[in-house]
């Protein structure tokens, strides 16, 4: 088990029982007692637990969503081919949004469009964004260590003078009654007002993100298309959708 994946068991454990012990991690994921307390120091560090006497326990702002770390180790095939099928939806010589997130982050490995302008507030994006030399936006705010992303009023303020060819949003969840959904107040504020400014939305979503309900909506149903690797149990008549397999429904 590589250490994305011990760190994302140990998380839901936290979630589960409040907080967990060292003996019970070394049983659950058959490795040894120095690993156990080498991966909560790390996590510690990076702010995702806080130790306790033979154990730990989740820091109150990983209650709700998991850090960016895990994110990025979690159905990783799906996310890839959303991804791929995101990045052939730019055109050149666009203005672009991508959203901070997993999803996105990965998106930026098959963008092949020329001439464009990528406005962002994903942190990890702008090494992917310098590397293929992509005339880069980076939004200014509040960051939000949880997710790598830049947020708040500033960042808003920021975004009244721009608008959008295209954006490519993030979700935590996407519910048949509510719209979709997100865990955090600001960074729902910043996905509504893209929305609003951009031509069309995207939303990268694998399928595990369906039937999910987070605390904050940011967007109904019918403003962004949706693009996924499957679309499990859901009432396709309410979204518009491209899906990796070729399937859509976009009118």
């Amino acid at each position: 088990m590589i250490k994305q994946q011990r760190w994302a068991a140990i998380i839901d454990q936290c979630r589960q029982h409040t907080s967990v012990s060292v003996a019970e991690l070394v049983q659950l994921l058959n490795v040894s007692e120095a690993t156990i307390r080498r991966d909560l120091q790390q996590m510690e560090d990076l702010n995702m637990v806080s130790r306790l006497h033979g154990g730990a326990r989740l820091n109150d702002d990983q209650s709700a969503e998991p850090p960016m770390l895990i994110k990025s180790e979690t159905n990783v095939s799906s996310k890839n081919q959303v991804a791929r099928l995101a990045a052939g939806m730019i055109k050149n010589n666009q203005m672009i949004y991508i959203d901070a997130g997993s999803s996105t982050y990965e998106m930026l490995n098959y963008v092949r469009a020329k001439n464009i302008t990528v406005v962002t507030i994903g942190i990890p994006h702008i090494a992917k964004l310098k590397h293929n030399s992509t005339h880069t936006i980076l939004l200014g705010g509040t960051i939000r260590w949880t997710t790598e992303a830049v947020t708040g009023n500033m960042t808003l303020k920021q975004l009244d003078d721009l608008f959008f060819d295209v954006a490519f949003i993030g979700v935590n969840g996407i519910h048949e009654k509510v719209g979709f959904t997100t865990t955090n107040e600001q960074e729902a504020d910043v996905k509504a007002k893209v929305i609003a400014h951009s031509s069309s939305t995207f939303i990268l979503a694998d399928g595990s993100k369906f039937n999910k309900l987070y605390p904050v909506k940011f967007s109904r149903l019918d403003q962004a298309v949706i693009l996924s690797d499957e679309i499990p149990d859901f009432d396709r008549s309410q979204i518009r959708y491209q899906l990796t397999n070729g399937e859509s429904r976009l009118d």
